[in-house]
């Protein structure tokens, strides 16, 4: 005998006189919560097909879902058997309330009472098998399944089984194979409750008969309580299964969830003279478990319409189910609990397509440069990035921590780290051996706790924090020779190309336009040499290498290397011209900046550099410098990223310091600076960017030109003041300001440090 999988009728009352009670209290327990059930439209749009006792489409809660008159309700109702003259006269089929019961726990729609269904926006057709005693048969069942699937269900549940023997069960599902092959034949997916017997299903006998698209599409629900123990009532999965038409087995247990099946309150289809249909029941039973699996399905059929064609939803319920009892999937609770907020969260590797194949997106980075701000032009294009998981379910990505600058998460600022004599010019320990000549070294082993690997722009190494830093120079008569390992080499070049620190505006400052490409290096070794060719002119060279092991350990096969060159001339008497010109080649770099994975900006590149500088004695020890520089960078396209091309970038960056030596007759020495440092003024990035899926779950790729030029314009104003306050004692004050640091607009950074040095 077939009868509906519920256990008893528990109590009876007016939903309105329970007004602010939880009467959904599985809704949370599986996770349906409000922000999720959003997420899923609510279930609009799908229909699902309820075989059960016929519905009270006249309820309270079938009225609409928000306002719609079109959503949450009983769209027809179809008497097949069991059928009451009463019934049918009144248009509400349902004389038992079973039916009524299940379809309120997918569809109904009771916010202010507390009671609402999992996927509150479906539809749901009724068709009405069993009779005012709860009984019907397998033929009536059969009419039911390909009546619903005919008139465009969605999803089918089915609360109801057989009693019998094990062979009397696997019979009565057998005789259904027929109407369910169809049924999916039209994509159509199937819920089952798992039974009241507490016993192993189907008696623990194997059945055959169902196509493999069928079995595919169906699932089995058992019960539990709220304490995610099996109901005393609920059968098991067991150790039988199914044996497709193709010989494939399917273990009921890969095909079994749980849900909460244990005092739930629902419709009733009572009318009353007064309150009409507005009267809430509870009932017990794994058929008050499926429908809440048929809802989850319905959310995820409205999300991702396209799961129905493909077949995959009840996998999707099953492999995201919260595992129970024994590790894995076992004969007793199966998959484990269903859960609608993880089936709607993505399952395996998320990934994106790239030249036809999938490519994970957890992989894919870039810090980007200073040259390049933040690169928010980029970062824009891809906000509206998703990623596929392995059902192809499209999900939105936040690209804002996987492209930041270097210096986004810097525990110290690159303004701090200069004054306090951590980077740069004042990093260095200076020895000045008189008529212009010096000793300059620096030995640091920089620590950082920042989240993006990297916090200094040039002078500490960026990308390897922790990092060795070291650099020796001497200048001697004219001649210079230099070398270290870190970001030095730009420092390392000015005084190559200058020689002397007197007559040098620069000397005592980081402003160093001609030296803006070789900042944009980090970790590299250089040497640097320069020498006077005759007393009017000089020729200065520095030459850098660096690997993925001192420049990026977390980046894979990055390197850079190159070379800069200058011509220092004296065309009138106080007046130095200069005269620079560098190369740089990159590999998986991009003037600095590093990349890897989806977000790969260019296999390799080559930049070139052009800058004009010079220092100017305005008398009485005042010096003034001017300097220029220019870049051009060709980088190549990357076939195996987002990023499928990237045109030509320029550059620019510009100088100006203003020094006095013996400011106030006492050895003292005063430079004030303005840098803009090297910035992008021309360049953009094409962009494949993953937006959706189309109808059939294929990706929709959107091809952007994004701009590289950075949102800011960055300008560094500092001073430098040095004075000897004794034969061993040296005081000095020194600021710097950055507005639109990093070349990000609004972004900005300060710092000021007063240093007393003591020698020994």
């Amino acid at each position: 005998m077939l009868k509906s999988s519920a256990l008893a009728l528990v109590l009876l009352m007016s939903a309105s006189a329970y007004a602010g009670t939880n009467y959904s209290p599985q809704n949370s327990l599986i996770g349906a919560s409000d922000a999720v059930q959003k997420s899923a439209n609510y279930g609009a749009g799908v229909t699902i097909g309820v075989i059960d006792s016929g519905g009270t489409a006249s309820w309270v809660g079938f009225q609409g879902w928000k306002g719609s008159k079109t959503q949450g309700r009983i769209t027809s109702s179809t008497c097949i058997a069991g059928c009451s003259a009463s019934s049918l006269a009144s248009g509400n089929t349902d004389d038992n309330g079973h039916g009524t019961f299940v379809t309120s726990e997918i569809i109904g729609g009771l916010p202010a009472y507390g009671l609402v269904g999992i996927a509150p926006a479906a539809s749901a057709m009724e068709f009405k098998v069993l009779n005012a005693q709860g009984s019907g048969n397998s033929a009536a069942v059969a009419t039911g399944i390909k009546l619903a699937a005919d008139r465009g269900a969605n999803i089918l549940n089915l609360s109801l089984g057989p009693s019998g023997t094990a062979a009397q069960q696997a019979a009565f599902y057998q005789s259904l194979a027929s109407a369910i092959n169809y049924a999916a034949s039209k994509n159509v997916i199937i819920v089952f409750a798992g039974g009241n017997a507490n016993q192993a299903f189907s008696g623990g006998a194997n059945i055959s008969g169902f196509s493999d698209a069928a079995l595919q599409r169906m699932l089995f629900v058992g019960s539990t309580g709220t304490s995610l123990q099996k109901s005393s009532f609920s059968n098991t999965p067991g150790k039988a299964g199914f044996t497709s038409s193709s010989g494939k087995f399917y273990a009921y247990q890969s095909l079994w969830v749980m849900a909460d099946g244990e005092n739930i309150w629902g419709a009733s289809n009572r009318k009353d003279p007064k309150y009409g249909y507005s009267y809430i029941t509870q009932m017990s039973g794994t058929s008050m478990a499926a429908p809440q699996a048929a809802a989850v399905a319905a959310l995820l059929a409205s999300r991702w319409n396209f799961l129905i064609a493909k077949g995959t939803i009840a996998a999707i319920i099953e492999q995201s189910a919260q595992d129970l009892g024994t590790k894995g999937i076992d004969t007793t609770y199966g998959n484990g609990f269903l859960r609608a907020d993880l089936a709607l969260q993505p399952i395996g590797t998320l990934t994106v397509p790239i030249a036809g194949k999938k490519m994970p997106i957890r992989a894919s980075q870039i810090i980007s440069g200073s040259a390049f701000g933040n690169m928010s032009g980029v970062s824009s294009a891809f906000s509206k990035l998703v990623a596929y998981d392995n059902f192809s379910r499209d999900f939105s990505i936040t690209t804002s921590s996987s492209i930041a600058n270097k210096n986004a998460n810097a525990s110290v600022s690159p303004a701090t780290l200069q004054v306090s004599g951590q980077s740069g010019f004042a990093a260095r320990q200076f020895s000045d051996r008189g008529n212009g000549n010096y000793l300059t070294s620096y030995f640091g082993n920089i620590q950082s706790s920042t989240t993006t690997p990297g916090f200094a722009s040039y002078a500490i190494d960026p990308n390897h924090a922790g990092s060795n830093e070291w650099s020796v120079g001497f200048s001697q008569n004219g001649t210079y020779v230099g070398s270290g390992q870190g970001s030095g080499s730009a420092l390392s070049f000015n005084d190559a190309r200058w020689g002397s620190s007197e007559n040098n505006a620069f000397f005592n400052t980081d402003a160093n336009a001609s030296g803006a490409l070789l900042k944009t290096t980090s970790g590299v070794n250089f040497t640097s040499v320069g020498k006077d060719i005759n007393p009017k002119a000089r020729f200065a060279v520095t030459m850098f290498t660096g690997s993925s092991n001192s420049l990026a350990s977390q980046f894979s096969n990055t390197s850079e290397k190159g070379a800069a060159v200058a011509y220092t001339f004296t065309p009138l008497e106080n007046w130095k011209l200069s005269l620079t010109g560098s190369f740089l080649k990159e590999n998986n770099m991009l003037l600095g900046s590093i990349s890897s994975g989806a977000f790969g900006l260019a296999n390799n590149s080559s930049s070139k550099s052009l800058g004009i500088g010079s220092n100017i004695g305005l008398g009485d020890g005042y010096n003034l410098g001017l300097d220029a520089a220019f870049t051009t960078t060709d980088p190549s396209n990357n076939s195996a990223s987002l990023v499928t091309g990237t045109s030509q970038i320029r550059g620019a960056a510009f100088s100006a310091a203003l020094s006095q030596n013996n400011l106030s007759g006492v050895n003292d020495k005063l430079s004030l600076f303005i840098d803009k440092p090297l910035r992008i003024y021309s360049g953009s990035a094409s962009l494949a960017v993953p937006t959706g899926v189309d109808a059939n779950g294929s990706p929709v790729i959107s091809n952007v030109k994004a701009s590289l030029v950075p949102s800011g314009n960055e300008t560094d104003i500092g001073f430098n003041y040095n004075r000897p306050l004794g034969d061993s004692v040296n005081a000095g004050l020194s600021v710097t300001y950055r507005n639109d640091a990093d070349n990000i607009s609004g972004n900005k950074d300060a710092a000021a440090l007063l240093k007393v040095k003591v020698g020994f």
